[in-house]
């Protein structure tokens, strides 16, 4: 009889528990009402901790929503729209000879023409050299919806050789620094992330930190990574030097310190920025912890660390982080947050 309990027991163990789990995340976690923030950034003089209300937008992938991604006719739409972004953000990888290159994906196949160009799947930015790279048609899949709500359009699909335009080629991160600098001088802020990093994150970082030096970017450029490596290697040779925001286990270990209360004010924080994805409203993902939440914030800002979410598209989402605190909203539709922006009721508590 004991055994049959103890199964019966176990059998009951399994069905309840994911119920349960299911239970905490879809209800213990569920987005507190916002509330007015209790530490407003004002003059902090930091490039990434606006005043509050003054929300910097980010263009995601630089520009990605109005031409193809991490291309120059992105970065030059950034420049030339009617609402221009706070932020350029960019994807970071390494040629086959050393060139540090903008590009999202680990393979070149789902964004250009590298499978006819190569003749084989799965090919690489750090398989290839910048030459190499640099005859690919980077807009090949870029789709626009059609007249009347018809099938998608590819407007750059099929161009080749000489008939690709330079601003649709693989192009080098210095490259886009000069271009933006010289356009709007001083007037941009970036975020750099590394992608894939292993083995090449020490040779990219200090490739990277040469670029930023020569340019005195130093103080205007946020490099981001999913990869502890980066961040440790940043912290080993670029201390005070590099501005860097935190990876996902220091995200993590950060949101422990806020649930406990955890005083932080003697602690050598290395990282000026918290870069978090934002699903809750809609249920798109279920994730560990609500990190939309003013209550989070306001720890943060604490600390004067800069509170930054991803990838932003709808209007109450919007509105209810500009709302709670958050300095920077990245975005491959800057339009929509500039129309939140500009319309939005902060709470009255708010520092004008």
């Amino acid at each position: 009889m004991t055994a049959i309990l103890a199964s019966v027991r176990r059998s009951l163990r399994r069905l309840l528990l994911p119920g349960f789990l299911i239970f905490l995340l879809t209800v213990a976690f569920e987005p507190l009402p916002r509330t007015a923030p209790t530490v407003r950034n004002h003059d902090t003089g930091q490039c990434f901790l606006p005043d509050y209300g003054h929300t910097l937008v980010a263009a995601h992938r630089a520009g990605k929503g109005a031409a193809p991604e991490n291309t120059m006719m992105s970065v030059r739409s950034c420049l030339e729209s009617a609402e221009q972004p706070d932020i350029i953000e960019t994807d970071l990888q390494i040629t086959k000879d050393g060139e540090l290159v903008l590009f999202h994906d680990l393979y070149l196949d789902e964004k250009t023409d590298s499978v006819e160009a190569f003749g084989r799947k799965h090919v690489t930015t750090f398989s290839k050299t910048y030459d190499e790279l640099r005859t690919l048609n980077m807009g090949e899949f870029f789709a626009v919806a059609g007249p009347d709500g018809e099938k998608n359009v590819y407007p750059y699909a099929g161009l080749r050789g000489d008939a690709i335009p330079d601003d649709l080629r693989i192009i080098k991160i210095a490259d886009v620094f000069d271009y933006v600098e010289a356009q709007s001088p001083g007037r941009y802020r970036y975020t750099v992330e590394i992608k894939y990093p292993f083995p090449w994150a020490p040779k990219m970082i200090d490739k990277l930190y040469g670029i930023l030096h020569e340019r005195q970017l130093e103080d205007r450029v946020i490099v981001a990574s999913y990869w502890p490596d980066v961040s440790n290697y940043i912290d080993l040779r670029y201390a005070g030097k590099m501005l860097r925001s935190a990876n996902p286990l220091e995200i993590f270990e950060f949101y422990g310190c806020f649930k406990r209360g955890t005083d932080l004010s003697g602690e050598k924080i290395p990282f000026c920025a918290l870069q978090m994805p934002y699903y809750w409203r809609h249920g798109e993902k279920l994730t560990f912890a609500n990190l939309g939440t003013t209550e989070f914030m306001d720890y943060a800002h604490r600390y004067g660390i800069s509170v930054q979410y991803f990838t932003l598209s709808r209007r109450e989402d919007i509105q209810d982080l500009i709302r709670g605190g958050a300095d920077v909203l990245m975005t491959d539709h800057p339009e929509r947050v500039f129309s939140v922006l500009s319309s939005i009721e902060l709470f009255e508590e708010e520092v004008s």
